[in-house]
């Protein structure tokens, strides 16, 4: 996966100010505000026959998709570039002391004739008192859909670089009027190192933890009016050791062979805990999305060559440090935790998705003592990749997905979008013994297909009529034609209760990973170049930044090509 490299403009601050008071505004889609790094590459190689699924192949890719080949395997995706937090609202003013009383005064002596005595100085205006907080509300944590009736979080720093864009297209109004839209998505916030906990504000880099929570908190007084309202904050954790065992673009900075596993727990999601504990931040609905991609990495990627991922299980790195993750996180009732689970062109064959609930349930089962399935709220799909939601002209009959028919391009994976997968999950996690409140939230935030190229009904042809234009669905770096979906909003589907939100995990315009194929060192984030970034994969565009930086011709792209369109 990728995460996001904070960089920061400072001179779209004033803009950004406004554009960030018009964001907290929320959803477009819905009646209160909604939220929102690369997803990877798709699960085994194809089976000539319907019913058995290909055995995966993972593709590299650094950050969120599955990798194109054949049988290709995916990667996480970066994480969102902050921006400054709003002001803190002004403290109340000192109430003024009462002044002290006079000193009795001396009986006069006798005088001749006394002085005119001075006119008694007019007492002090007292200060105004301040306004009143919001009375608190009684349903700000629930136990159930933590989007429901909650206004999502719009990060400030996601709004530092829509403002960058924004003094790019002046010349255009068309995509100035889309770039100011976009400032109103709320995106997840991705804590994909140490560092990002702390952030570095103030010396005007990204905003850390505590930032984005207290501008959480401000945005959900600004937004209530007189009783205060649910708000929902999402958070990526994403820092596992060894991170994204068949990908290269961000591998991350700890390593399970470098005391990487001590490290994560106490530095990391130790602090995190710790924070998120705090009483200033107990009315906050505060999601959390946990590893993309790393569990389904390892588990369609073992013994099939690739090295890390052998290591990581052998080793029980992903399983150690997810299960302390649902350990600490699961004391504090409001925290939501959704693990990842890859999308459609990746878990989608049968035996992929019964080795995945098979995976997960040891995985959920094995965090507490009491191996309470419950403690997690669901799972994330599709995360930074570009399945659609659904197909409209076709379904996954074997007629439509089998090799050597008129398509190649699903592999007898009957799962051909996110509807259908996450349906299809669901039933079986549930059979499996986890709780029926098992739901799912799906990252809509470039799956939208809305290039010129998109058909427009059925065909004889599968692949005439596809919404997913790319050329292999295993495919997941900076993808050309694709567009933002479907707008953030809590309970989105009426007749699928189990579907949460659709939420912008990957901050639209995060890149997915360089393109610079002499980049082959990794930075100080872990980030470098993979195959699946370079000219050799017909899919990706070209000067595509490292994996979590602003890449502004990928955004200006999803912005002209959502579906539904921006309005």
């Amino acid at each position: 996966m990728k995460s996001q490299k904070r960089q920061r403009g400072r001179a779209g601050v004033s803009l950004l100010f406004s554009l960030v008071l018009a964001a907290c505004g929320g959803n477009d889609s819905n009646d209160n505000p909604a939220p929102s790094p690369t997803s990877h590459a798709p699960a085994p190689a194809p089976t000539p026959s319907p019913s058995p699924a290909p055995s995966p192949s993972p593709a590299p890719s650094p950050a969120p998709a599955p990798s194109p080949a054949p049988s290709p395997s995916p990667s996480p995706s970066p994480a969102p570039a902050p921006s400054p937090s709003p002001a803190p609202a002004p403290a109340p003013a000192p109430t003024p002391s009462p002044a002290p009383a006079p000193a009795p005064t001396p009986s006069p002596a006798p005088a001749p004739a006394p002085a005119p005595s001075p006119a008694p100085a007019p007492a002090p205006s007292p200060a105004p008192a301040p306004a009143p907080a919001p009375a608190p509300a009684t349903g700000l944590i629930t136990t159930g859909n933590p989007f429901a009736d909650a206004f999502f979080y719009v990060d400030p720093d996601y709004g530092v670089q829509v403002a960058q864009s924004l003094s790019r297209v002046t010349a255009s109004a068309t995509d100035t009027a889309l770039v100011k839209a976009a400032a109103k998505f709320p995106t997840a916030v991705w804590l994909d190192r140490i560092a990002a906990i702390d952030g570095a504000k103030s010396t005007g880099g990204a905003m850390g933890l505590v930032d984005h929570l207290d501008a959480a908190v401000a945005q959900q007084k600004a937004l209530s009016g007189s009783t205060l309202k649910p708000m929902a904050i999402q958070l990526v954790v994403y820092d596992l050791p060894d991170r994204d065992c068949a990908a290269l673009a961000s591998n991350g900075e700890l390593s399970s062979a470098n005391d990487g596993m001590a490290k994560y727990k106490t530095q990391y999601i130790d602090r995190i805990a710790e924070i998120l504990a705090r009483p200033a931040y107990a009315g906050l609905r505060i999601v959390t999305v946990i590893e993309p991609d790393s569990f389904p990495n390892m588990l369609t990627n073992v013994g099939i060559g690739k090295t890390v991922c052998d290591s990581v299980n052998s080793k029980g790195v992903y399983v150690q440090g997810i299960q302390y993750t649902l350990n600490k996180l699961s004391t504090l009732k409001n925290v939501y935790m959704y693990l990842d689970i890859a999308h459609s062109g990746w878990l989608g064959w049968d035996n992929n998705r019964a080795k995945a609930i098979d995976g997960f349930k040891t995985l959920v089962k094995g965090a507490t003592t009491s191996g309470n399935l419950g403690i997690i709220r669901g799972f994330a799909s599709n995360t930074a990749n570009y399945t659609p939601l659904d197909e409209p002209y076709f379904d996954g009959t074997d007629n439509n997905v089998k090799s050597g028919g008129t398509t190649e391009f699903y592999e007898w994976n009957r799962m051909i979008d996110e509807l259908s997968y996450t349906d299809k999950l669901r039933s079986e996690f549930v059979a499996a013994g986890f709780p029926d409140t098992l739901s799912f939230i799906i990252d809509t935030s470039r799956n939208g297909w809305g290039s010129p190229k998109r058909p427009t009904g059925p065909a004889a042809d599968v692949d005439d009529m596809r919404i997913d234009r790319r050329a292999h669905r295993g495919n997941w770096c900076n993808v050309k034609d694709t567009g933002i979906g479907e707008r953030p909003r809590a309970n989105p589907d009426a007749t699928r209760p189990h579907l949460d939100a659709f939420v912008f995990v990957k901050p639209p315009g995060a890149s997915d990973g360089t393109s610079d194929s002499t980049a082959t060192t990794p930075n100080a984030e872990g980030k470098r170049f993979d195959a699946m970034c370079g000219s050799s994969n017909v899919d990706a565009l070209s000067g595509a930044p490292h994996a979590g930086q602003w890449f502004h011709d990928q955004f200006l792209m999803l912005l002209r090509n959502a579906s539904p369109a921006i309005k």
